[in-house]
C-alpha cells in the first residue's frame, strides 16, 4: 500500500506527525507540577502505530523515547490491544516490563477513529520521587529493585475516561511529594489526550486507509535511508570498549564491549558480548534502555537528518547477552541506570565513529553529575501548610562538554546523548528548596586538546540553607581511564568530580556514587562535569583559535 504514496505527501505527513508529538510535549510541560519536567525537560512524547512501532516523536529526551516500542509490546502480552477501550490510559513503570527505572512512568492511550484504534499516544516522564530508601528514590547502593519505590505493572490508570482512584491513593501513601506526583501523572494524561485529538484530526483529513498508507510509507523511507547510509559507510566493522565506574558494590570498573558490523544486506549488527556481568547495585541497565540508546547512536551516525520512526530501526540487529549489566536478571536494582545508559550511547558511538566520521565527534561528556535532596524546609521564611514546614524534593543535573569533531570545536555546557536535560535554573532551585546556588561557571582547560578541542564542562556550588537534609547523587567519568575519549590524535577531556565542603571544615572529594548524605546548614556540595574529547592533532590547531580561547578564558 505504501508504494502508492508520493514522496511529497509522505514527507508532509511525517512532519504533521512530528507536530502532533510536539503539541503533546507542550501540553505535558505546561501542565506538570515538578521542575524536573517543566524546567529540566526530563520527559518524552511519541505516537506509535497499532503494532507498537514508532510513527513520530518529539525532540526531548532520547533516553526515554527509545523505550516506548519495547514497553508497549510487552504490555500487549498482558493487556491485548483488543481490550483497550476509548478513553483508556495504560500505566507501567516496571523495568522488567520494557520500561527504564521506576521513576520514569510510561503512559499509553489508544487513538480511536470510526470505532477502530488507528494509533497509540504515549508519554514518559521522570517523577521526582516514587518512594524507596532515599528522597528521589534513586540509590546507587540498592541491591534489589524492591528498594526502588513503587512498581506499576500494566494497569489502566484511566478506564474509559474514568480515573482509577486506587492508583492515585497508592501514590499518595507511598511517595514523598504526592501532590507533585499525582499532578505530573495528570499532566502526562493531558499529553496523551492531546495526541489523541490531533491524530483523530489527521484521520478525518486523510481517511483511515490513506493514513495507514502514509504511516507505512514514512517507516519504509526511514528504513531505506538508513540502509543507503550503511551502504556508503567508510568501513565495515569496528570493535571497541569503554570503562565506567562502579564505586557502589566494587572498586573494579565495569566494561562495555561493542562490536559493530555492517552486514552484506546493509543491516547493522551491534553486539555487546563480553560486557561485564550484572552487579549488586542500582547501576544495572534494563535492556529496553540499552536498546534505546543503541538506536539513538545509530541515528546520530547514519540518519541525523531524518525524522525518527520505527523504519530507521529495522536495519539494526542488537545483541545484548542476558545477565550482563545491560540486560540484568530480576530482581537486580536499576534505579541509577542512566549512567550505564549514557555509557551505552558513548560506547556504541565510539564503535561507529570509524565507520562514518562525517557525523561523528570525539567522546562526549556522559558524566551526568546529579543529585536529589529531600527533607523538611524549616527556614522561617519557607511556605507552610496548616502551620507545618513543607517537605521538599529537588533535583539538579550538571552539564559537560561535547567532543570536538572534524568540522569544529565541541559545544560547552550541554547534556549529551540520552540526557538532553537542562540544568535547573538557580531561581527555580532557590524558590522551591532550601539551597542557594553560589556559582555556576565553565571549567577552563576541561576540553581535550586537538585540532578541534572538546567543549568545556561546568561546575556548580550549592549551599544548604535548612537545618538538615538528605542528599544522594552520582556521576561517572571521574578518572583519566573513563574520561571522554579523544579521536584521531586528540586528547581526553578533563574528568568529572563531586566534592562535599562541610561548613567550616576542609573539602572532601566524594566517590562517584554517594547515597544518603546528611547535610546541614552551611554545607556546600560541588559538582563538576567532564570535558569533551579533542579531535585531531593539536599541532594542527589554528593559532587564531588558540588565541581566541585564551582571550575568552577557555584555556589558561
Amino acid at each position: 500500500m505504501s508504494d502508492k504514496i508520493d514522496p511529497i505527501s509522505r514527507d508532509v505527513f511525517q512532519y504533521e506527525a512530528v507536530s502532533v508529538a510536539e503539541e503533546m510535549s507542550m501540553a505535558l510541560k505546561r501542565s506538570a507540577f515538578s521542575s524536573i519536567i517543566w524546567d529540566m525537560l526530563d520527559y518524552a512524547c511519541g505516537i506509535l502505530d497499532v503494532h507498537g512501532n514508532t510513527i513520530a516523536q518529539a525532540e526531548t529526551i532520547p533516553a526515554q523515547l527509545g523505550i516506548m516500542p519495547t514497553a508497549v509490546k510487552r504490555i500487549f502480552d498482558v493487556i491485548p490491544l483488543s481490550d483497550w477501550n476509548e478513553g483508556d490510559v495504560i500505566i507501567c513503570n516496571d523495568p522488567y516490563f520494557g520500561c527504564t527505572h521506576t521513576l520514569d512512568i510510561v503512559l499509553f492511550s489508544p487513538v480511536y477513529f470510526e470505532g477502530e484504534i488507528i494509533a497509540i499516544a504515549s508519554t514518559v516522564a521522570h517523577h521526582i520521587d516514587l518512594g524507596g530508601k532515599v528522597p528521589g528514590t534513586e540509590a546507587a547502593d540498592a541491591v534489589e529493585i524492591f528498594e526502588e519505590g513503587l512498581r506499576f505493572p500494566p494497569l489502566k490508570v484511566m478506564d474509559q475516561g474514568k480515573p482509577n482512584e486506587t492508583i492515585f491513593a497508592m501514590i499518595k501513601r507511598n511517595v514523598r511529594d504526592p501532590e507533585a506526583c499525582a499532578g505530573d501523572l495528570r499532566a502526562q494524561i493531558a499529553g496523551c489526550r492531546m495526541g489523541e485529538r490531533r491524530m483523530k484530526a489527521l484521520a478525518e483529513r486523510y481517511g483511515a486507509g490513506r493514513l495507514q498508507a502514509l504511516i507505512e510509507a514514512s517507516q519504509d523511507y526511514g528504513e531505506a535511508y538508513v540502509r543507503a547510509a550503511l551502504a556508503n559507510a567508510e568501513r565495515r566493522e569496528f570493535k571497541t570498549s569503554i570503562l565506567i565506574e562502579d564505586d557502589a558494590s566494587s572498586d573494579e570498573p565495569m566494561q562495555i564491549v561493542v562490536h559493530a558490523k555492517i552486514e552484506d544486506d546493509y543491516s547493522l549488527t551491534v553486539d555487546f558480548t563480553g560486557t561485564s556481568a550484572q552487579r549488586q547495585h542500582g547501576i544495572n541497565c534494563p535492556v529496553a534502555s540499552a536498546i534505546g540508546m543503541t538506536s539513538y547512536a545509530a541515528k546520530v551516525i547514519f540518519s541525523p537528518d531524518v525524522n525518527q520512526n520505527e523504519g530507521c530501526n529495522r536495519p539494526l540487529n542488537i545483541i545484548i547477552p542476558e545477565g550482563c549489566f545491560l540486560n540484568p536478571i530480576s530482581p537486580a536494582a536499576v534505579s541509577v541506570r542512566h549512567l550505564s545508559q549514557q555509557a551505552v550511547g558513548d560506547a556504541v558511538l565510539k564503535a561507529l565513529t570509524p565507520l562514518q566520521t562525517k557525523n561523528a565527534s570525539a567522546g562526549c561528556h556522559v558524566s551526568f553529575p546529579t543529585f536529589t535532596a529531600g527533607g523538611v524546609d524549616d527556614r522561617a521564611e519557607a511556605l507552610t501548610y496548616d502551620g507545618e514546614h513543607p517537605y521538599f524534593v529537588i533535583c539538579d543535573i550538571i552539564s559537560g562538554g561535547m567532543g570536538g569533531h572534524r568540522g569544529g570545536d565541541g559545544l560547552s555546557a550541554i547534556d549529551t546523548h540520552g540526557g538532553h536535560c537542562a540544568i535547573l535554573s538557580a531561581e527555580v532551585m532557590e524558590t522551591m528548596s532550601p539551597f542557594r546556588v553560589l556559582s555556576t561557571k565553565l571549567v577552563p582547560n576541561s576540553g581535550g586538546n586537538g585540532k578541534f578541542r572538546g567543549g568545556l564542562a561546568i561546575t556548580r556550588d550549592y549551599e544548604v540553607l535548612s537545618s538538615t537534609l538528605t542528599l544522594s547523587g552520582y556521576l561517572q567519568q571521574t578518572g583519566p581511564e573513563t574520561a571522554a575519549w579523544g579521536y584521531a590524535g586528540g586528547s581526553n577531556g578533563a574528568p568529572a568530580s563531586a566534592e562535599l565542603i562541610p561548613n567550616g571544615a576542609p573539602s572532601e572529594k566524594l566517590k562517584s556514587k554517594f547515597v544518603g548524605l546528611k547535610m546541614r546548614k552551611g554545607d556546600v556540595i560541588r559538582l563538576t562535569g567532564c570535558g569533551g574529547g579533542g579531535w585531531g592533532d593539536v599541532a594542527q590547531r589554528d593559532p587564531d583559535l588558540v588565541a581566541s580561547d585564551r582571550a575568552a578564558g577557555f584555556i589558561e
